[in-house]
């Protein structure tokens, strides 16, 4: 197996969230004549309030798996120090204004940028060096907050009610949707990235209803390749299999690993690194109907 994975195994509270972490590289890394790290990393953190992080490192910046890195581990450390200002934004009942939202939103891109500009400078390389695109969510009892720098897809699934035969008990069906704009700078094939020159405008960040949630999925550019069409619309059926694996106890690393190394998955894309942040919660009271 691959020396440059990120990962986390999966973490299990009773009645709260489940989250798996992996990254690896992509084969056009692994069989390139000099073999490059794996310039994606992943973080979660589970419990009752799931943390997820997923960074794509700059494929021409010479360091930017170390960046990718230093994010990933940045927002998952400043997320449990922040612990007294996430229970007020996101546990409350009373919705935060837009305006408290984005000092917070503010306070994460800037935290994200200093860690990132603190290791390029004990490197003594300049910030460009370690860029990377930053995709976040982090969840509490009444709303989760999610940000997005850059490419990459962040993809909530609810439990819809549908339709049953009478008598039958009420049933549930998962419902996939993408959050934020695709993440393209100016021109085609460019994206945005954290570095010293990533303004506020540029960065993607709202919040969600927590109700009816059951999971949430954060997945750098070469994941989504086979998993979200490319405008954002369409999301395929097979992620809310893993979710239901996760939250059943059946999925590990060495699944998704596999997976993403699988002829199906690898066939006809780009050989990009893959990394993917999943978290999923119990069912509802009636099982969720996968389709």
């Amino acid at each position: 197996m691959p020396d440059e994975l990120s990962h986390a195994e999966p973490e299990r509270q009773e009645g709260a969230w489940t989250a798996l972490a992996t990254a690896v590289p992509g084969l056009a890394h692994l069989e390139a004549p000099t073999p490059q790290p794996c310039q994606d990393a992943a973080g979660a953190a589970a419990g009752w309030r799931p943390v997820l992080v997923v960074a794509d490192g700059a494929g021409s910046s010479p360091a930017s798996d170390v960046g990718a890195r230093t994010l990933v581990a940045a927002m998952l450390r400043l997320a449990d120090t922040l612990e007294p200002q996430l229970a007020w934004l996101l546990d409350g009942q009373d919705e935060p204004g837009s305006e408290p939202l984005g000092q917070f939103a503010e306070l994460l891109v800037r935290h994200a940028t200093g860690s990132l500009l603190d290791r390029a400078a004990e490197r003594l390389r300049p910030a460009r060096d370690l860029r990377s695109t930053l995709l976040l969510a982090l969840g509490g009892r009444e709303r989760l907050l999610w940000l997005k720098v850059g490419d990459g897809e962040i993809v909530l699934e609810r439990a819809v009610p549908i339709e049953s035969p009478e008598g039958d008990e009420p049933a549930l069906a998962p419902e996939l949707v993408t959050l934020g704009e695709r993440g393209k700078g100016e021109f085609a094939n460019q994206t945005l990235f954290v570095d010293d020159r990533l303004t506020s405008e540029q960065v993607q960040y709202g919040c969600e209803p927590m109700s009816a949630m059951t999971g949430i999925a954060l997945m750098s550019d070469g994941a989504a390749e086979k998993l979200v069409a490319h405008d954002g619309g369409r999301v395929a059926g097979q992620l809310s299999h893993w979710l239901d694996d996760l939250r059943r106890g059946r999925l590990r690393q060495r699944d998704l690993v596999r997976l993403f190394y699988s002829d199906t998955f690898c066939r006809g894309t780009s050989g990009d690194d893959r990394s993917i942040a999943l978290a999923a919660r119990g069912l509802p009271p009636h099982d969720i109907v996968q389709t």
